[in-house]
């Protein structure tokens, strides 16, 4: 009996703390920021991945607050050692960044990419696909790059599409490479790229000459 009656505490605790998310995200919908810093402040300390996510976004673009980019970067720390792979992510980009006070560390920025992109986060691949393409915290590939905007890109991120349709046309050497080029760009222009649209354009007209 007492085992059925902490089980129910327990269900009912993280019912609250989603509530305050959810809660939270509603006075944001309504520029009440605020306010959702309090709510998902509540949610966090609780031990809610959601809301130490949503308050790590607040710091780390001035939301409702101070920019504060150590305070984004401990929560977005606790979001990705708990397996959020979105988190791990967005800890990515400021480790690469190195804004402020965070010092830019490509070596992490990468490994952080690696550990989100193993999770099955789209943006942590196509970030680790621009960490090979760079040589930043590992060696340069543009092979292992290729595969990771490829794999974006199947999934429907227009980035993925675009720089691999940009590494096909820096590619003179590679048979048949400015027609994938080609293929790419409309694809990405097709999903709203207008810088993939006048590319696109470019081809085709140096292909008439």
């Amino acid at each position: 009996m007492n085992r059925l009656i902490l089980g129910l505490c327990l269900i009912f605790s993280l019912n609250l703390y989603a509530d305050l998310v959810a809660q939270g995200s509603a006075e944001y919908k309504n520029g009440n920021y605020k306010e959702s810093i309090k709510l998902w402040t509540q949610s966090c300390n609780s031990g809610n991945i959601d809301g130490c996510y949503n308050l790590a976004y607040m710091y780390a673009n001035g939301r409702g607050t101070r920019y504060n980019e150590l305070k984004a970067v401990e929560l977005y720390t606790i979001t990705c050692d708990a397996g959020d792979s979105a988190g791990c992510s967005n800890l990515g980009n400021l480790y690469e960044n190195g804004v402020g006070k965070v010092r830019q560390d490509f070596f992490k920025s990468s490994r952080l990419y690696a550990k989100s992109c193993n999770a099955g986060n789209i943006e942590g691949c196509y970030n680790l696909g621009v960490a090979y393409e760079k040589g930043r915290g590992v060696n340069r590939s543009y092979k292992i790059a290729s595969e990771l905007y490829a794999d974006t890109c199947e999934k429907g991120l227009v980035a993925g599409c675009f720089y691999l349709a940009e590494l096909y046309r820096d590619a003179d050497d590679l048979p048949g490479s400015q027609d994938k080029a080609k293929r790419l760009y409309k694809r990405a222009c097709n999903m709203g790229s207008s810088t993939a649209c006048s590319r696109y354009r470019r081809l085709v007209d140096e292909g008439k000459k």
